[in-house]
């Protein structure tokens, strides 16, 4: 009898990233709430047994693409906090970044709140469990990174009774909130409301950055020309791959 083939870790990999990738299309369609392993199953060319080896179940594979998209999410965090710029620029910088992982990948998007519950916790691997929290330590250290940066430069000061982790929860809360509460205007611009996803970003961010008294000023400064130039920049395949679904960033709607 010819033994079971071995894979690789490479190959393992590989593996989950298909079964992966598999369920996010099938949440795509169906929704999270829809999500069965049976249905992921009957998507991939594996056994119900072999998927059952990379995940012990529908939380644990929640708690996967969450890692997965956080992983992501890190790339496009770290390339805002890597461009030359001043400190206060590149946060907005960041925070557009986080639009644009919205625009590109709604059900990632979705599926990194699912997978905060205590169930979906709960339910998962300690494998998984551990790897989303070095993530995060290693998403946060681009946030945490930038808001250092302006204090060592002196644009920025500690507001009253805040700290380096309060500062960047707000400014986190903030984007995540602008793009959820306008998750419809999100990967189409429908015009259904006078509050556009993009200008609403852009004018929260600098209200919550002057409100702290971080440098430059929106009045000192174009923020919005500089910020459409380093989109331009650091992201020009997101913006082609944004294009192509029917959809661009609205700079237009700034002034």
């Amino acid at each position: 009898m010819t033994p079971p083939k071995l894979l690789d870790e490479a190959a393992l990999k590989e593996r989950e990233l298909l079964i992966i990738n598999s369920a996010v299309l099938l949440i795509q369609t169906n929704g999270i709430e829809n999500l069965t392993m049976d249905k992921v199953v009957a998507q991939v060319p594996f056994s119900k047994g072999t998927v059952y080896k990379h995940f012990i179940g529908k939380e644990d594979l929640l708690l996967a693409i969450s890692n997965y998209s956080i992983k992501v999410l890190g790339d496009l965090f770290y390339r805002a906090y890597q461009f030359k710029g001043c400190a206060r620029s590149r946060m907005l910088l960041l925070n557009f970044s986080y639009l644009i992982y919205a625009m590109l990948y709604p059900a990632l998007f979705q599926c990194v709140m699912c997978s905060k519950s205590p169930n979906v916790v709960g339910k998962s691997s300690e494998k998984h469990i551990n790897e989303g929290e070095l993530l995060e330590v290693k998403l946060m250290t681009s946030i945490h990174g930038i808001v250092e940066d302006g204090l060592n430069d002196g644009s920025l000061s500690l507001p009253l009774n805040m700290d380096i982790q309060q500062i960047c929860f707000s400014n986190w809360s903030m984007a995540y909130g602008a793009i959820t509460l306008l998750s419809g205007e999100v990967e189409q611009c429908s015009g259904r409301t006078s509050l556009i996803v993009e200008r609403e970003l852009f004018n929260h961010s600098n209200l919550l950055h002057d409100g702290m008294g971080w440098q430059p000023l929106s009045k000192d400064r174009n923020h919005c020309a500089e910020l459409k130039t380093a989109l331009a920049e650091l992201f020009p395949e997101e913006l082609m791959q944004i294009k192509a679904k029917g959809r661009e960033l609205n700079f237009e709607s700034f002034s």
